[in-house]
């Protein structure tokens, strides 16, 4: 291993092992396109491996799944060669009882549980830089943001992170994987349209998902998190309760205050029920023993592929939808 501290035009400075795979392969990749001379071949290698440790950098704020462990804890423990995901949905039954010194009717309690499993699947994508884009960067300089090459990982790290985003919220049925708001494991009802709703019928709404967790649990289950999509979140937002007793307390935070709800939006909850058809909110238990989301690699960078006078660099990450252990913990209305 040689390391070497490099300080780029920008005054930034990182540590590389110049002798790692990688960087021999941005060496060759100079090569590759003419660039035989020491000193701007290493500039190009440096260029190169600063692109690839800055594609770790990024986190977007609209996957918020992705990001956000208030919202859904990432289990990124699974091995990244597994091809599934199996684990048990669990219930139970029974309650303890008063006996006597010697009595022989003291019950007992019962775990039932239905097994799933989702398969994990790869997902990837790839950008290209020519020798021109090299260039072009090396006259402008390392790491500004018109740096072509940059542009370019940039991108196609965000769609990445788009595609794991989806698969941790609607799943991809196709390939055997499971999404967070799957309404084949959690109990879900429908409900009118909150825009023409008046404020106690959508309170109403609310309260009934919230109750249906903890009836059909027996009170072992209690909702902390409420997600929905945007228009409905700004609609809770805008609309006030009446005047008269609340001040102009929107029900946003009545439900916060009140219900004891972190409440948050998804974009990606717009229509993304019944079909396509419906918009709908979940409340549930964001604990990491009610939900996890499965993520065996978050990012892998491969080693750069020249071609003639252009090199490709793929991008690769692995998921495998959500796990809901207490399918009781949660409840999906549709409809709003």
């Amino acid at each position: 291993m040689t390391i070497e501290s490099i300080k780029l035009d920008d005054n930034t400075e990182f540590k590389y092992d110049t002798s790692s795979q990688e960087f021999e392969g941005y060496l060759a990749a100079a090569a590759q396109i003419g660039v035989t001379n020491k000193d701007e071949s290493f500039y190009l290698a440096r260029n190169l491996e600063f692109l690839r440790q800055k594609v770790f950098e990024p986190k977007y704020a609209a996957l918020k799944l992705l990001n956000n462990a208030s919202l859904l804890n990432i289990d990124t423990s699974v091995p990244e060669g597994a091809e599934t995901d199996t684990y048990v949905s669990v219930d139970s039954i029974g309650e303890a009882a008063v006996v006597g010194d010697f009595g022989d009717d003291i019950p007992t309690v019962e775990v039932t549980g239905q097994e799933y499993t989702n398969k994990i699947k790869s997902i990837a994508t790839s950008y290209i830089y020519s020798a021109a884009d090299v260039r072009k960067d090396k006259m402008l300089g390392a790491g500004l943001p018109s740096s072509a090459t940059q542009r370019k990982l940039l991108v196609a790290r965000r769609a990445v992170d788009q595609k794991l985003h989806s698969m941790l919220a609607l799943g991809d049925a196709a390939y055997g994987i499971t999404g967070m708001f799957d309404e084949t494991i959690i109990d879900t009802t429908g409900t009118s349209v909150w825009a023409s709703a008046s404020v106690a019928d959508i309170l109403t709404d609310i309260k009934g998902a919230l109750d249906s967790i903890l009836d059909g649990s027996s009170g072992n289950e209690e909702a902390n998190t409420m997600l929905l999509d945007y228009t409905s979140y700004a609609l809770l937002a805008k609309k006030e309760m009446d005047t008269t007793n609340y001040s102009g307390m929107t029900i946003l935070k009545y439900i916060q205050d009140n219900f004891k709800l972190n409440v948050d939006y998804l974009v990606q909850l717009k229509s993304a029920f019944v079909g396509g058809t419906k918009s709908g909110f979940m409340v549930y238990d964001s604990s990491a023993d009610k939900i996890q989301g499965v993520v065996p690699m978050r990012l892998n960078v491969h080693a750069p592929q020249m071609h003639n006078l252009a090199t490709k660099n793929i991008l690769e990450a692995r998921c495998g939808g959500v796990r809901i252990y207490h399918p009781k913990s949660a409840h999906i209305v549709t409809g709003i």
